[in-house]
């Protein structure tokens, strides 16, 4: 087995990009992940994207992409996993080299869910839940985390005040990143005076669509931070028939085995990145991923305690880059290890990558390391 270095790293500012197609943005990532690097000669392109056919009408983004920056003849994947497919696309790439059939290899993710108007996006987004069975009875990812939401503030005697605790601390970090889609504070009670989407989740509770692009060069030889773990699991139970509502069970399962497989504990991690496309999701990855006690992060933010997640601002201030997002994180736990700007550098060493599709169906856990 290989070592898997990330050598090289890029992003784009999140946000509305009319004026770019899909493969241009991605193209544009990619050259500056390889410069980055040092142009290594890459064996392959892998491609996280989740809304390429429906808000782009394009397939082969892959091969597009490689014919944009004259890349001839390497082998282009295209992974799909709903918005986690950045970190399905990013352990894809990592065992690729792992396993020594590459050598140097590049992930890009890459959506534009604003080409379409908001009903269709958030038709789209639905997708990832069963068509037949969820979203033809219009049942929606925010409905689901919806329902979380109740149940987790009833199991835990919190009030919606402490939800709202959750936007008002990914402004906060979001405000001071120059790629994030919202950059501005927020307090309380913004979040309370905000729309109702679907009760008790309010607009501030809700990840912006945003357009993207984002990319990391993993290569054998030693870069500048190394995967040291990783892991994928998949929640096979329907929504309607999950025994708890207060934990992500994919996140969970994930997190333990590339933990194990990494040699750390969640005490060693200094810096994460978790799938908040909606404020409890949020909640529930951190402590899924063993970062807070189950149940129990909300009282901490309460307490004032320092949480040190999504120094981006997650998906609610740096926006929902539905496939793109697990590669935006990778990059940003690695600019964070290494303290490169905007990002001032952590206290430790250990960074980890929480990328999910859907709601609690698939997670992968990436854990990386200086």
């Amino acid at each position: 087995m290989q070592d898997v270095w990330v050598n090289g790293t890029a992003m784009m500012q999140t946000g509305r990009h009319y004026n770019l197609n899909i493969d241009e943005m991605a193209a544009r990532v990619l050259d500056e992940a390889l410069k980055d690097a040092g142009y290594p000669e890459l064996d392959a392109l892998f491609v996280a994207s989740a809304t390429a056919e429906q808000a782009d009408k394009q397939q082969m983004l892959g091969a597009y992409i490689a014919s944009r920056l004259g890349l001839d003849k390497i082998a282009t994947y295209r992974v799909e996993n709903a918005d986690g497919s950045g970190g399905s696309a990013l352990m894809a790439a990592a065992m690729a080299v792992r396993s020594g059939l590459y050598n140097c290899v590049a992930v890009v993710g890459v959506d534009k869910p604003n080409d379409v108007l908001s009903n269709q996006q958030q038709d789209i987004y639905s997708t990832a839940t069963d068509s037949v069975y969820e979203r033809y009875f219009g049942v929606t990812p925010a409905a689901q985390a919806a329902l979380m939401a109740k149940m987790y503030l009833a199991k835990y005697e919190y009030k919606y005040e402490d939800l709202a605790l959750w936007p008002v601390l990914m402004h906060k970090y979001g405000a001071s990143n120059p790629y994030a889609y919202i950059r501005k504070q927020a307090k309380v009670e913004d979040v309370l005076d905000s729309e109702l989407v679907s009760d008790p989740l309010r607009l501030y509770d809700v990840g912006p669509m945003a357009d993207g692009a984002a990319a990391a060069v993993l290569c054998s030889r030693k870069g500048v931070a190394k995967v040291l773990g990783m892991w994928s699991s998949t929640n096979a139970v329907p929504f309607n028939a999950r025994q708890e509502y207060d934990v992500l069970y994919s996140a969970r399962e994930a997190a333990e085995r590339a933990y194990r497989m990494a040699g750390v504990t969640p005490r060693d991690v200094a810096t994460a990145e978790v799938h908040d496309s909606y404020s409890i999701l949020g909640v529930l990855a951190v402590e899924a991923l063993g970062l807070a006690p189950r149940g129990g992060l909300l009282a901490s933010l309460r307490s004032g305690a320092e949480v040190r997640v999504n120094l981006s601002g997650g998906l609610k201030s740096r926006g929902n880059v539905m496939g793109a997002t697990g590669v935006y994180q990778a990059v940003e736990v690695v600019w964070q290890l290494i303290g490169r700007g905007p990002f001032k550098r952590v206290d430790g060493s250990i960074g980890v990558v929480h990328s999910m599709g859907g709601v609690d169906r698939t997670s992968t856990v990436v854990v990386l390391g200086l």
